[in-house]
């Protein structure tokens, strides 16, 4: 039987970049040039023309401002889960803070789509050992699952789960979908996403989606608008930063174009149903 793979997109804009407020303040972002309708749209012609749906892990930020393209996502068949609401690192976050911020999101976006918001990823996998209690919150939220732990060195942990897995906690079961991630002996290798999906030779990439099949485990890939545009507004950043937006972007569409064609794709909620796991 082929595995469905899990393709996600977290919606934000350029400027929503975790770890650098001193350069792009908070309050700064509603004067920032808004370039995510165009980048998404991009990203909705292709899935169109393959016919596939994917997860949209949709920042309340965006949702607020962007209401009709929440609308075009959904109505093209896709899933609109949250990424949150202001695109904090969880861990910079209170309990509290974190549950408020996170049902201003589902409020804002419930308000447009009419349905209940399954699913959410923290910005930067932020979901972390100082941080696992967002968990419970997400559960008691209503929540069905979590994407948001990722089996990476410093911004995760390499011995989480490389594959979807359920978690039980105190408030119940919530499953967790972690990014696709290589393995080597020494580190795991960023390889579903971001900078990883587009520097790292396709043929690794190709080979890790097969040995996960092989596995009869979906690979859960993701991207961001911003990847879709070679013309983002410049702004001083430090270097590391630079180089996880900017490296190698050319490549984004083609990489997408080449996993469309060689895999089955589809959204985090089709996976749930279609094993009757949810």
């Amino acid at each position: 039987m082929t595995v469905e793979n899990i393709l996600t997109i977290d919606l934000e804009d350029w400027f929503h970049i975790c770890g650098v407020e001193k350069f792009i303040p908070e309050a700064s972002w509603p004067d920032m040039e808004s370039r995510v309708t165009a980048n998404t749209f991009k990203i909705l012609d292709i899935l169109s023309h393959k016919k596939v749906q994917a997860t949209f892990f949709v920042l309340g930020f965006v949702a607020e401002r962007h209401p009709d393209l929440i609308e075009e996502i959904e109505k093209a068949g896709h899933e609109i889960a949250t990424h949150g609401y202001s695109h904090r690192q969880v861990y910079t976050m209170t309990p509290d803070m974190f549950r408020q911020d996170l049902i201003k999101a589902v409020s804002i976006i419930t308000q447009i789509t009419g349905q209940p918001v399954k699913g959410y990823r923290a910005p930067e996998w932020s979901i972390r050992d100082d941080s696992l209690w967002a968990l419970d919150i997400l559960r008691q939220e209503g929540f069905e699952y979590d994407s948001s732990m990722t089996p990476l060195p410093i911004i995760g942990n390499q011995n989480y789960s490389r594959i979807p897995h359920r978690l039980t906690l105190d408030e119940g079961r919530l499953w967790e979908f972690p990014p696709m991630v290589g393995s080597t002996p020494l580190v795991n290798l960023p390889l579903g996403g971001g900078w990883g999906l587009r520097v790292f030779p396709y043929n690794l990439i190709r080979s890790t989606i097969r040995e996960l099949n092989r596995q009869s485990q979906p690979a859960v890939i993701f991207l961001h608008p911003r990847e879709f545009d070679r013309n983002n507004p410049r702004i001083r950043l430090p270097f590391v930063k630079r180089f996880v937006l900017d490296a190698r972007v050319e490549r984004t569409e083609k990489r997408l174009g080449r996993l469309l064609n060689d895999f089955n794709f589809t959204s985090v909620s089709n996976v749930l149903k279609k094993k009757n796991l949810h």
